[in-house]
């Protein structure tokens, strides 16, 4: 699937409308379709069934932000949405989905992550200065990942943190 493809075309258009960026207001430069585009150019070769990295992508963020987190209730969200659309539903067997959610590269995620904080910093009006200087909020948030080695190698300890003790907040 290539960035000219009809329905390369058709996802980063849906995906685009899913989040609002419709270009109708200054918050909808967030996301582009050009940041789409380095996105999806960064997953080459292989096949793509039902999962391109770009539905893939989409269900992701639906999957992060619902309560509830399983792959499978993110897939069964997506078809009542594309019924909901009269299209055919995607099937709700989650073993496509979970294979495909493992083939997005961390770095093609940084990247996204890093062009849309950039272009939200660029988008936000001057009246959102306080005292004409941005202010940066943490919102707390944790997450958790397995205690593996390559975990440790990828993510290491803090030098003060004692050896296969684990950081709570």
């Amino acid at each position: 699937m290539t960035k000219f493809s009809s329905e390369y075309l058709s996802l980063a258009d849906e995906f685009l409308r899913q989040y609002a960026l419709t270009g109708c207001d200054k918050l909808s430069d967030i996301l582009t379709k050009e940041n789409l585009d380095i996105f999806q150019s960064q997953y080459t070769g292989g096949r793509v069934r039902d999962f391109p990295p770009l539905k893939t992508l989409s269900l992701f963020m639906h999957q992060v932000a619902s309560e509830n987190k399983s792959c499978r209730h993110a897939l069964i969200a997506d078809a009542r949405d594309q019924i909901a659309m009269e299209r055919e539903p995607n099937k709700t067997s989650n073993s496509g989905y979970c294979k495909a959610r493992q083939r997005l590269t961390e770095e093609s995620l940084m990247t996204l992550l890093t062009e849309s904080g950039q272009n939200l910093d660029s988008a936000s009006p001057e009246s959102w200065l306080w005292f004409n200087r941005r202010v940066v909020i943490a919102d707390g948030s944790t997450l958790s990942m397995p205690d593996t080695d390559e975990n440790q190698e990828a993510y290491p300890q803090h030098g003060s943190q004692k050896k296969g003790l684990e950081i709570r907040s």
